[in-house]
């Protein structure tokens, strides 16, 4: 599969409502679509089961009860194997949080769907409206959850700022501000409404983000700034001797220096806002990964979205 979506009899599971997405596949929903029609769009109406392990041969078969496979239900697929105790999260319930959230907090689902063959599985919503930075650059709110059955991360419940102009997502994990993310250990179960009332709780983090936005974009940064911020971003990701050789400190300085997608904007060209979309558009768009969807679940959960909340510190300090 060249998008590297997961794909089960013919169908991409994905689906999402307004722009088509960057790979041009998956279903596309209208506004306000009903919970259940996610599900079966996104590919995630399909159950996570889960059986002992048996092994040895003929009449010797035996079980392993502190071992289970997790399997899809439809594909009978292996997903995973997990010790006894391990407390699975429904496909299906991720979407099932926003049925009532929506209600709440005005959330509009956007996407949707799973990676790894089902291993992994999100959801994405805007919250709110959008808030201008200078002028058309625009960032708008939005509520991340996802969850896993591999083992490869908990179920997570994370805010997010997404900049129109060239769809990057912005870490808000500012530093000395509330927390941006509520995390759920597979260990416990994941009780939707403990969620909801934890993001409630940490309000404000957006306007805050927003507030610092505007601060990088006054915040000026010449070539040789920009260039000694990426050497140390990305100093301690090389073994190379001369960071500046680097395709990532390449392509990040270019982006930078006009590549980028907005990079002429007020708010961006030469200021600290301009080198930290260069790092969120390279981390999101351009970074070296095994497959696309290695590279979404680095830029949102991995080494890509580590990479975007440290350029976001590095580029507080420069304001």
């Amino acid at each position: 599969m060249s998008h590297e979506l997961t794909e089960t009899n013919g169908i991409v599971e994905m689906a999402y409502v307004g722009d088509t997405p960057w790979h041009g596949l998956g279903q596309k929903l209208e506004a306000g679509a009903s919970i259940e029609t996610w599900k079966t769009a996104a590919g995630m109406d399909w159950q996570i089961k889960r059986s002992r392990v048996r092994y040895g041969a003929g009449d010797a078969q035996r079980t392993y009860d502190d071992a289970h496979v997790l399997f899809r239900s439809d594909t009978k697929d292996a997903l995973s194997v997990v010790g006894s105790g391990y407390k699975i999260v429904q496909p299906g319930a991720v979407l099932d949080f926003f049925a009532e959230f929506a209600q709440a907090a005005g959330a509009n689902l956007e996407t949707a769907g799973t990676l790894f063959g089902g291993r992994r599985f999100w959801a994405l919503a805007k919250l709110g409206g959008e808030e201008s930075i200078i002028g058309n650059d625009v960032v708008a709110q939005y509520l991340l959850l996802a969850s896993s059955c591999d083992g490869s991360s908990k179920t997570e419940a994370r805010e997010t700022a997404i900049r129109v102009v060239c769809n990057n997502t912005i870490s808000l994990a500012l530093t000395g501000k509330t927390k941006h993310s509520i995390k759920v250990s597979h260990r416990s179960i994941f009780d939707p409404a403990w969620v909801k009332r934890e993001l409630e709780a940490t309000g404000g983090n957006f306007s805050a983000f927003v507030k610092a936005a505007r601060a990088l974009a006054k915040v000026r940064v010449d070539n040789a700034k920009a260039e000694a911020f990426i050497a140390s971003l990305l100093a301690a990701k090389t073994t190379r001797e001369d960071v500046s050789d680097t395709p990532a400190y390449q392509a990040i300085l270019g982006l930078f220096n006009g590549q980028a997608i907005g990079a002429d904007l007020a708010a961006a060209e030469g200021s600290a806002w301009g080198l930290l979309n260069a790092v969120t558009q390279y981390v999101d768009h351009s970074a070296r990964a095994k497959t696309t969807e290695h590279r979404i679940a680095s830029a949102w959960f991995g080494n890509g979205d580590s990479l975007k909340t440290q350029a976001l510190e590095m580029a507080m300090a420069l304001a």
